[in-house]
């Protein structure tokens, strides 16, 4: 079964490096540079699924948002996305942690994690895999939030 991920990342480098390194390593990405695409994406592909398919599962493995994007937040993206979609898996990759759990206290479920920049791609990687989503190293654990964080020797 082909993994799926959706990105929403604004900087054109990473965004390339995200798509490279995950379609190398067996996902389908789809990955757009402003929050409102992004989000349009996703609602398209949970109608499919709904409607075509007639399955009820979320369209995504995981939707990996940037906060600071162009046109919408990865915050008000996660929100509209939980209201559609509760069990979508969302993982933050931000250098604002703090602030995306402040402004993320009505989703306090295990659906919703934080990664701090800088962090490998292969790290991320080890965080997606299925087995591995609830197990993340819990760095921080605020209103039920989860942050990961990697260990700056680890990082290249």
């Amino acid at each position: 079964m082909v993994k799926k991920l959706l990105i929403a990342e604004d900087n054109k480098f990473t965004a390339m490096q995200y798509k490279k390194f995950f379609e190398a390593n067996g996902y389908d990405v789809d990955i757009f540079n402003n929050g409102a695409i992004c989000l349009q994406k996703y609602e398209n592909e949970l109608r499919y699924r709904k409607i075509v398919l007639k399955d009820k599962t979320p369209p995504y493995d995981y939707v990996l948002l940037d906060q600071d994007m162009p046109k919408m937040t990865g915050t008000v993206v996660s929100e509209k996305i939980h209201k559609q979609c509760p069990r979508q898996r969302i993982i933050f990759l931000s250098a604002y942690g703090q602030n995306i759990m402040q402004s993320n206290e009505s989703t306090k479920d295990s659906y919703l994690q934080i990664m701090q920049k800088p962090f490998s791609l292969e790290f991320l990687l080890k965080k997606i895999t299925p087995r591995s989503f609830s197990s993340i190293k819990r760095s921080n654990q605020e209103n039920n939030l989860l942050t990961a964080t990697q260990s700056p020797e680890t990082i290249r």
